[in-house]
């Protein structure tokens, strides 16, 4: 999630200025945007297979960089640079909003933003999971608790509000600017089957702690 939202230049409160895309900084090969449940499938089917990160760079829903001397030119659409929206706002709202437009797995672009000698390429969006993909997704044996290496820290606080809650829908059509939802998870809403969640919610009362109700759906 917190590569996904930073894969492009972005403005970073705790430093207070507009940073390079995470995946400049990072030194990654790829990063995976979205939910990433595909993308990651993939990834691993090919790597197992032998090929290098390089042979990685068609896979819909992640991003990687390219010298620019390197580039093939194609079909994409171009975000003002990263030394451009660091400097204007103007270019900076040009750049997140061609982002959101292209944020659509069915008729997203390819996206590119130079950063210096660079270029970031997004592929075009992963397709979001069907209603058989999202019930096997969380059907999986989860721990449902942050790992124990944090209790000498005080613990997570945060988990306590989605301890005993249940997903059970993706994507949002709504955009709304204080919000991220469409920009990570897409337009396109899916959701699990009736019997998914009601498994899901047997499987929360017995929990520990269990109060005798879900905080929560959705």
């Amino acid at each position: 999630l917190e590569a996904s939202l930073r894969r492009f230049a972005h403005y970073d409160y705790w430093n207070d200025r507009v940073m390079p895309s995470v995946l400049f900084d990072s030194k990654a090969d790829i990063l995976v945007y979205g939910m990433g449940e595909l993308q990651t499938v993939e990834i691993a089917k090919r790597l197992s297979e032998g090929y290098p990160a390089e042979a990685l760079q068609d896979i819909r829903g992640t991003c990687f960089k390219v010298r620019t001397k390197d580039y093939v030119p194609k079909s994409a659409v171009e975000l003002p640079s990263y030394e451009r929206v660091r400097e204007s706002k103007r270019d900076y709202a040009i750049a997140a909003r061609r982002e959101l437009e292209e944020a659509d797995a069915v008729r997203g672009n390819t996206l590119i933003q130079r950063h210096g000698n660079y270029l970031l390429l997004q592929n075009p969006p992963m397709p979001p999971l069907d209603t058989g993909q999202l019930d096997w997704v969380y059907s999986l044996p989860y721990m449902r608790w942050y790992p124990d290496c944090y209790e000498k820290q005080g613990g997570v606080p945060g988990v306590r509000e989605v301890e005993f809650s249940i997903t059970h829908n993706r994507g949002c059509f709504g955009a709304c600017s204080f919000c991220a939802l469409t920009f990570h998870q897409g337009r396109i809403v899916t959701a699990r089957s009736k019997q998914s969640i009601v498994e899901e919610g047997r499987l929360l009362t017995k929990q520990p702690g269990f109060k005798g109700y879900i905080h929560d759906g959705g």
